[in-house]
């Protein structure tokens, strides 16, 4: 009967720890000021992102080797875009997640929080690689 209660107490008390994010930063909570939709061109090595300014819309021109690494479709498109926080819209600096959508196509990738900021959208990669697209 000891190892049972012992067992079922490691059980809440692993529950408990995982329910907090294990010390991950969650992202900020109501009452913080939002943060201003992306606007401009961002551009790197692999094509640019043009952001409307709507918090959704955003144009973009990807190169051959961006497109066979991350499944976007080469040359110029027009899409939408949102930001995610364990599959809610987020705020593009506390965002898990970096979504483009396309006609009836999605893709998705992981934010790289250090870096996407005002100036900068950054997301791995499958292979791990960061792309980075800085406002010019």
């Amino acid at each position: 009967m000891k190892r049972i209660t012992a067992v079922l107490g490691c059980l809440i008390l692993l529950s408990a720890i995982g329910l907090t994010g294990c010390g991950r930063e969650l992202p900020p909570g109501e009452g913080t000021d939002p943060l201003p939709a992306l606007d401009g061109t961002y551009v790197s090595e692999h094509g640019s992102l043009t952001f409307n300014g709507d918090g959704r819309s955003v144009t973009l021109e990807i190169g051959e080797e961006l497109s066979s690494a991350s499944g976007l479709p080469a040359g110029t498109g027009e899409g939408t875009y949102v930001f995610l926080f364990r599959n809610e819209e987020w705020r593009y600096d506390k965002a898990e997640t970096f979504r483009i959508m396309i006609g009836e196509e999605q893709y998705q990738f992981r934010n790289d929080l250090s870096s996407t900021d005002e100036g900068i959208v950054a997301f791995y990669l499958d292979s791990g690689e960061t792309v980075r697209f800085i406002k010019e």
